[in-house]
């Protein structure tokens, strides 16, 4: 999956649009003849002191790569850390003015030595920045100027946040009778992508899984294994063949034994490695000896819920090595108007510790671009709740807002979304909307819908309910709820594009709309409806019959194969397969005509009017005697 979506990328550079390098020199030529403006802007780093060497874990070294509003690459330029700050620091900076659109990408500890600016002149910034890896710790941002290049081009007031290209596991031990020694992570990435980059969409998406072209998966070795939190390349791990696991040693009651463990959540969905998150394995409770050695464990199975219980949350999260800072999400996709926002963050100031000390900690909104109510935001640090509501009315334009969560050194942003919802269209059964079914059991009916290209990737899984009263899934999977009395089912969706789920009819001739319903997303909705509307139940004719004192009526069954016409409907068929008993057959409608139903035994004559609804309401029916 992963070559054929880098094979579409690189398809879409081929066709990007582009110009000569002579054009693009002579482009270049004439911005820097406008003048070169010099630019003091603020950037938030995560996890790293800012003067630190690259080598103790920090940010040493800038680069602003400048495209122009098409995409195409113009120059680079090295910013210089001219002030440090608790979250970041201020750079400075040349950059060509300009007052067309500009697109600048920030890049901080990557080695440039490969890299030929004259080379990539006329290359898109697909080109030029997603297809970029290395194999440390680099920091990356976007930033479109639509206003183009100036001395306000980068305001204080929305500084640059800069995401980290690395994810982070940790594992902690709550059971008793288990000591934990160590972990290590197995199958971890080589190499990791610079910048977030959706391949589907062809856009740089925060929240994109981002696997790079050569990417090998390393295995785990014993002399790694350690306690303190391990570092690692993100990947798409929920659908791949060979999965990062965590490897753990330790002693179950007093023998050293070894155990692997799925990155699975409460829903054994498998986790995706994203960049910059923290993947919290708690162990709570162990019943049984793992592996005997540390090759048997990387061979093995999983050990989740067999012999040991673990609990993996994932968390946005920054730490000094000392305290850390999490955040329960960093982004917060709101699609309705005047909505309240509520989630929590917490400041550890021991990292191997659950003591939360929100005491100090600060939360600003650095930038709001019509998503939050004016004022709306609050914190209350004696329990750890960020509030907010979303403004009045939803935009033509999705807002944007921009939370930062502040203490000392740490921080984190929170990037809050208010837009329309997203739509589950086109969604159909058997490709049809509304779809017709053979009026039989067991048929199967092919639920699709889509989650669009654009939905953020960190919302997976989502969970899609699908309510549906006639159909019942044709294979395991799905979780039954019922509420109320009525049944509907959770999909977990777990990837943008189209769905689907396969169901089978519960009954004959079934009629009804599946709705689907989900966070974020306007209600989807398909029809059904079958070949024939197929009514069956008992039947008696009010018997004419003749006695010793005159004539007298009894209700008597229509017996087998007797011959009942039928008036007011087309194409309607009327079968009596036993005494007493009825099939009627006809072809599907939505109205409600009345129907005519004559029984003509010896010299009487029996008839019955009845609604369709009525019919199918109460299919006991008697036939009048009428002469």
């Amino acid at each position: 999956m992963k070559t054929i979506a880098y094979g579409l990328l690189y398809a879409i550079l081929l066709f990007l649009p582009g110009c000569m390098a002579e054009e693009f020199q002579q482009e270049i030529i004439t911005a820097k003849d406008e003048g070169a403006v010099r630019l003091h802007f603020q950037t938030v780093i995560p996890e790293f002191r800012t003067l630190q060497t690259r080598a103790a874990g920090g940010v040493d070294e800038m680069k602003v790569l400048v495209f122009d509003q098409n995409g195409t690459f113009i120059t680079i330029e090295t910013a210089a850390l001219s002030n440090q700050t608790e979250t970041g620091g201020t750079f400075i900076v040349s950059l060509p003015s300009s007052s067309e659109p500009r697109i600048l990408h920030f890049i901080c500890n990557h080695n440039w030595d490969s890299f030929n600016p004259s080379g990539m002149l006329g290359s898109n910034e697909a080109a030029v920045v997603a297809l970029m890896s290395t194999n440390h710790a680099t920091f990356w941002a976007r930033r479109e100027l639509s206003g183009g290049i100036n001395a306000n081009a980068l305001p204080a007031s929305n500084p640059v946040v800069l995401l980290r290209n690395q994810a982070k596991i940790s594992v902690t031990n709550e059971a008793a009778n288990f000591n934990l020694t160590g972990f290590v992570i197995h199958k971890r990435p080589d190499i990791g992508s610079i910048a977030a980059f959706n391949t589907t969409t062809a856009q740089f998406e925060e929240h994109a899984i981002t696997e790079p072209l050569g990417m090998t998966l390393l295995d785990a070795q014993q002399s790694e294994i350690g306690t303190g939190e391990q570092y690692l390349f993100e990947r798409s791990n929920r659908a791949a063949q060979q999965i990062t696991t965590v490897i753990v040693s330790g002693e179950y009651n007093g023998t050293a034994t070894f155990y692997k463990i799925d990155l699975v959540d409460a829903n054994k969905v498998r986790y995706n490695i994203e960049r910059n998150y923290l993947y919290m394995v708690k162990i709570m409770s162990v019943t049984k000896e793992g592996y005997s050695s540390f090759t048997d464990a990387l061979n093995g199975a999983s050990h989740n819920n067999a012999v040991l219980d673990p609990i993996i949350e994932k968390y946005p999260m920054i730490s000094d090595g000392t305290a850390k800072l999490e955040v329960e999400k960093t982004l917060v996709i709101v699609t309705e108007p005047g909505k309240e926002i509520s989630l929590w963050a917490h400041y550890y100031p021991d990292l191997n510790s659950s003591s939360i000390d929100d005491s100090g900690v600060s939360v600003t909104l650095i930038s709001n671009e019509g998503a939050l109510a004016g004022g709306s935001l609050s914190w209350d640090p004696a329990t750890g709740t960020i509030t907010a509501t979303s403004a009045a009315s939803l935009p033509t334009e999705q807002g944007e807002a921009l939370i930062l969560v502040q203490k000392g050194d740490l921080a984190r942003t929170i990037r809050v979304i208010l837009r329309t919802p997203f739509q589950f269209d086109p969604v159909t059964i058997n490709n049809l909307n509304p779809a017709q079914l053979v009026s039989e059991q067991n048929i199967p009916a092919t639920l699709k819908f889509n989650i669009p290209a654009d939905f953020p990737a960190d919302l997976f899984p989502l969970p899609v309910n699908i309510y549906t009263q006639g159909l019942y899934p044709a294979a395991s999977g799905l979780q039954m709820v019922v509420e109320q009395g009525v049944i509907h089912y959770i999909y977990q969706a777990t990837t943008t594009g189209e769905q689907t789920v396969v169901f089978k009819t519960n009954k004959f001739s079934n009629n009804e709309t599946v709705t689907l319903q989900a966070d974020y997303f306007t209600g989807g909705s398909v029809a059904y409806y079958p070949e024939f509307i197929i009514i069956s139940g008992p039947i008696e004719y009010h018997e004419r019959y003749l006695a010793w004192f005159g004539m007298y009526n009894r209700w008597s069954d229509v017996p087998k194969d007797a011959t009942v016409d039928v008036s007011g409907v087309s194409d309607a068929t009327m079968n009596i397969p036993s005494d007493g008993d009825f099939i009627f057959k006809l072809p599907f409608t939505t109205g409600n005509p009345t129907i005519i139903f004559e029984y003509k035994r010896s010299v009487f004559t029996y008839r019955k009017a009845i609604s369709l609804n009525d019919l199918q309401s109460n299919s006991y029916f008697r036939l009048d005697w009428i002469d």
